[in-house]
């Protein structure tokens, strides 16, 4: 009877051996599937930290270059405010500006928003009242005029772009030319038009444009662009189209300007108007 048993034991122990296989072959492959996002999941995160590494180096090398652009605007900047005040006096006498706007304070800062879709454009500035930033100062860039500072916080600043229809620059044709408000077309991102001019001046086209010296936001002679199409209007005046230096597509950086003599000369402006 036992040996009868033998047959009926060695079938159930290949049973057992073969389920066994099959729960090892199982096992095995559920492992290698686990094993294969394991290593899919590490991989990944591999490649993110090799990407963002890539990055972080690409955005510290462009940082770099931004910051030596920036530097560089402003070193040509300070420089030109300084040629304003070492001019000569033979220089002074022949031109139509005082040499008192040329006392500037420059305050670099860098545009954290911006508008250029529509008729009232703005920047806001990362400098306010803490860095010494006042409302109706200027704002330029060794390519132009941008704007004019409008309202100041503790670390920002809302200014209006010369794509603004109400912003107008005092600006000359020439060093010595005809000075007129210049203002924005309306239409083109470099576009503006200088108005009211009078007819018996002569403008030829690929004049070059530059701040005049009256006002007290901008300092004199900063290349604001080119002379285009002359029309007349109504047959009186004549408007003077001007391609900007500036293209406001490609702003990042500014120089904030302060003219250090503005409470002296909006006093004395009071006094001779009483």
């Amino acid at each position: 009877m036992a040996g009868g048993k033998r047959p009926y034991s060695v079938i159930w122990s290949a049973a057992v051996f073969v389920v066994l296989e099959i729960a090892a072959i199982l096992m095995l492959s559920r492992t290698s599937s686990l094993q294969d996002i394991w290593i899919s999941r590490a991989s990944h995160r591999v490649h993110a930290s090799i990407w963002g590494g890539g990055e972080k180096v690409r955005n510290y090398f462009t940082l770099g270059q931004e910051n030596k652009k920036l530097a560089k605007d402003n070193f040509e900047l300070s420089a030109m405010v300084r040629d304003f005040a070492q001019k000569d006096l033979s220089y002074r006498e022949n031109h139509l500006y005082d040499d008192r706007v040329a006392n500037f304070r420059l305050v670099p800062a860098t545009i954290v928003k911006a508008s250029r879709n529509s008729q009232h454009n703005y920047i806001v500035l990362n400098k306010g009242s803490e860095d010494g930033v006042k409302p109706q100062t200027g704002i330029i860039t060794t390519n132009g005029i941008v704007g004019v500072v409008n309202t100041v916080g503790k670390r920002f600043s809302y200014g209006l772009t010369l794509m603004n229809a109400k912003i107008s620059v005092s600006a000359r044709i020439g060093r010595t030319g005809l000075v007129g408000p210049l203002e924005w077309d309306g239409r083109r991102s470099n576009g503006a038009l200088m108005k009211g001019l009078p007819l018996h001046y002569s403008v030829a086209p690929g004049d070059t444009v530059w701040t005049s010296g009256f006002s007290s936001v901008f300092p004199p002679d900063i290349p604001i662009g080119v002379t285009g199409k002359i029309r007349q209007v109504d047959g009186s005046t004549n408007e003077v189209a001007v391609r900007l230096f500036q293209d406001f597509g490609a702003l990042r950086y500014v120089i904030i300007t302060e003219n250090l003599d503005r409470e002296q000369i909006a006093e004395i402006e009071k006094e001779g108007q009483k």
